[in-house]
């Protein structure tokens, strides 16, 4: 990444957060307004991916409980209805993580894309997890820890193959996704730095390691933030002159390695929002350690029509079939 690529993706970082006051976020006043009438629609657009396949949707399902609040889930599962489909091999399975600056948004609106994995024959899997400013950094990414944990667990109920496992987030779903995937590989002390966990918890233990990620718009660099910007005070506890490890642990570019899961990156060519050249950067850095990620640029898009565009969820869809579904 140059210093000036640098450069700019700081400065429409930094801007991004004032843009969004924390109780009614840019994201979540344009969710509400105008996300949610159209995702029916989007859900039903460009099928030239999907199978046959009929889905059952078992909503509301508690995958974990902590604090006193129950963390939801809503699973998504293909349903054998022809005899070209009489395949009762476990399936792939692709964990969905919702956008909203961290701060809003739910499981709901991932449910178009949950419903397309499903009928391309994934088990989809939209899941919840507790926002800020309540809950700060690092409990979202822990509690998609807690999720990935609840399916690798529950694979035989849910009809899952465990060690097929994705992850699908968009904007700050993707973020959380992208330090699922730099985080794979670090020490016990990176790590330790974005959790709450302990480091025998059975959530480390346990659970799948993810084999593909597939992030759309994603923040991928915090660490170039303004000292003295409060922006993502509210999900990070601090500016960057408090507490500066935190901006570093939570920014997926300072995780990137070999060890990386490959990931699709997802970027509107007209993102205001989250500039561009936060996944490209990420990108750049994955392709130079020799991870095998690729990158989709929806032109002429910006951040909210790119999440429902047929060519990024066809995109999104190809991606997860080659590297889950039919894996070299």
């Amino acid at each position: 990444m140059t210093t000036d690529l640098a450069n700019n993706n700081t400065r429409r970082l930094a801007q991004w957060p004032r843009l969004a006051p924390r109780r009614f976020s840019f994201r979540a006043i344009v969710f509400t307004a105008f996300m949610l009438p159209i995702l029916a629609g989007a859900a039903q657009a460009s099928e030239s991916t999907i199978t046959a396949f009929k889905v059952k949707i078992e909503s509301s399902v508690v995958y974990a409980s902590v604090d006193g609040v129950d963390l939801l889930c809503d699973v998504y599962s293909p349903t054998i209805d022809s005899a070209k489909n009489a395949d009762t091999k476990p399936r792939p399975a692709v964990l969905l993580i919702h956008g909203g600056a961290w701060s809003s948004g739910s499981r709901v609106t991932m449910g178009g894309h949950a419903m397309k994995l499903a009928k391309a024959g994934f088990v989809a899997i939209s899941i919840d997890y507790r926002l800020a400013p309540e809950w700060k950094f690092p409990v979202q990414l822990d509690d998609v820890r807690r999720a990935i944990w609840w399916a690798t667990q529950n694979g035989d109920d849910l009809g899952i193959d465990t060690n097929r496992m994705g992850l699908f987030g968009y904007s700050a779903g993707g973020h959380l996704a992208c330090l699922i995937g730099t985080l794979a590989d670090e020490n016990p002390e990176t790590i330790a730095q974005t959790t709450k966990l302990s480091t025998d918890d059975r959530h480390w233990l346990e659970s799948a390691k993810p084999l593909a990620i597939c992030a759309g718009g994603p923040p991928c660099d915090l660490s170039g933030i303004p000292a003295n910007s409060g922006g993502l005070a509210y999900f990070l506890g601090g500016t960057p002159a408090e507490v500066p490890q935190a901006y570093l642990a939570a920014s997926p570019l300072t995780h990137a390695s070999a060890g990386d899961v490959p990931t699709l990156f997802i970027h509107g060519e007209r993102d205001a929002i989250v500039p561009a050249s936060n996944s490209e950067s990420l990108f750049v850095a994955q392709q130079k350690s020799g991870v095998t990620s690729e990158f989709v640029t929806i032109e002429k898009q910006g951040h909210m029509l790119t999440f429902i565009n047929p060519k990024a969820t066809d995109s999104m869809i190809d991606f997860f079939q080659r590297r889950l579904q039919n894996p070299q």
